[in-house]
């Protein structure tokens, strides 16, 4: 789909719940939205139960290792101030009719919890920080425009968009970058790069700007993060390191025992003992001795 098409794209409606009847049968507030129409007893509530091939988590091509690169290179830096992204999870909100409702955001900006959560309620949990999509194949009307008016209305404070997979499938050259935050009462306003050209989010004490098809990670003080590809040599780096300690350390023990064995021989030569006593306690060898 061009970006043309996409601005005259029109959703498909989906046909309300109907009896045998014909008559119109409202959903109750009890019973969740993606439960189909034809399931009328034993209902599972379960936000995962009854999921079609459009509601499927998506998770493949470049979407997917975009998604997992950004994920990977912020999640150490989020850790130290109690924060973490959780990755493709429901988040069950409920509608103008109180009915329960799923959608799931690439990534939800939260306090970390005990247990990382399947499902994010909104009955049970507070808002997210931060709401963040990144654009895929099938994407780019619901993330750029569809979501705004729903994830502002939930209280969402900010609503950040990494466009990056244009809709034939590519990778954005370069990646091109959106953001909204909320103003007074249910409003919204999109916000604009500072003169460096990097995106603020103060939600996670961080700017994000853009380097053709490479996103860039700084904090307050514009020092750089790692990217995840950094982070990776960074890791194999200090394997490395860790190998070359213990190989040293293991060194200056031997060094230290045999040091110890050959003090131990020269006080029993002085004493008198025999080089074949003294090796057989000390452990030296006849070219040692």
């Amino acid at each position: 789909m061009s970006y043309a098409q996409l601005e005259t794209y029109e959703p498909k409606r989906v046909p309300n719940p109907r009896l045998k009847t014909g008559l119109i049968r409202k959903r109750q507030p009890e019973r969740p939205a993606w439960i189909p129409s034809h399931i009328t007893e034993n209902w599972d509530t379960d936000p995962f139960a009854y999921q079609t091939e459009e509601e499927l988590m998506r998770g493949g091509g470049l979407y997917g290792q975009f998604l997992m690169d950004v994920t990977i290179s912020l999640r150490y830096y989020l850790e130290k101030q109690g924060l973490m992204l959780l990755l493709d999870t429901f988040l069950i909100y409920r509608d103008s009719n109180q009915i329960k409702n799923r959608i799931a955001p690439d990534l939800l900006l939260i306090e970390v919890c005990p247990e990382t959560p399947y499902d994010y309620d909104l009955d049970t949990r507070p808002v997210p920080r931060c709401l963040i999509e990144i654009t895929s194949l099938k994407s780019h009307f619901k993330d750029l425009q569809r979501n705004l008016p729903l994830y502002f209305g939930l209280g969402v404070e900010t609503y950040f968009v990494i466009d990056a997979v244009t809709p034939e499938g590519d990778l954005c050259s370069p990646i091109e970058l959106h953001l909204w935050r909320k103003t007074k009462g249910q409003a919204y306003q999109k916000m604009g790069p500072d003169n460096a050209g990097y995106f603020l989010l103060p939600e996670m004490n961080i700017k994000i700007g853009v380097q053709q098809q490479r996103l860039i990670f700084v904090d307050a003080t514009m020092k750089v993060l790692r990217d995840s590809g950094q982070l990776s040599e960074a890791l194999a780096q200090s394997e490395e390191r860790a190998n070359a300690e213990a190989q040293r350390a293991e060194i200056a023990f031997e060094d230290g025992e045999q040091n110890k064995a050959l003090e131990t021989a020269r006080k029993m030569l002085a004493d008198g003992f025999s080089p074949a006593i003294i090796m057989k306690y000390t452990g030296l060898s006849e070219k040692d001795m």
